[in-house]
């Protein structure tokens, strides 16, 4: 997946290679994205749980990297919408059809 964040990286810095200011959100963008990606390594190899011991007493909790990656989906997805890349993951949902009664159709 590294591969895939260097291209990624090598055509926004050819986009952007005239603003300074988007040049700066670029190497955010990837440093994120890099973050990111090692999150899933972690979660990978550890589970979504952990196992923590406190003296005698041991109980389960969220892996950490599950609470980073969704603080930085956050910052991502603006400098998505900053640096104008477009996430077709999300479609935008048509709108309710009217039938020949008036009636809103969803469908």
């Amino acid at each position: 997946m590294e591969k895939g964040i260097k291209k990624i990286e090598k055509d926004l810095l050819l986009r952007h290679a005239d603003d300074p200011i988007k040049l700066s959100k670029v190497h955010r963008y990837i440093q994120f994205l890099k973050i990111d990606l090692s999150c899933d390594s972690d979660i990978g190899k550890d589970g979504t749980t952990i196992k923590v011991e406190n003296g005698t007493q041991n109980f389960l909790k969220q892996h950490p990297a599950i609470a980073t990656k969704l603080s930085i989906s956050k910052e991502i997805e603006k400098l998505e919408d900053a640096l104008g890349i477009k996430n077709d993951s999300n479609p935008t949902p048509s709108p309710p059809t009217v039938d020949d009664k008036g009636r809103k159709s969803l469908i």
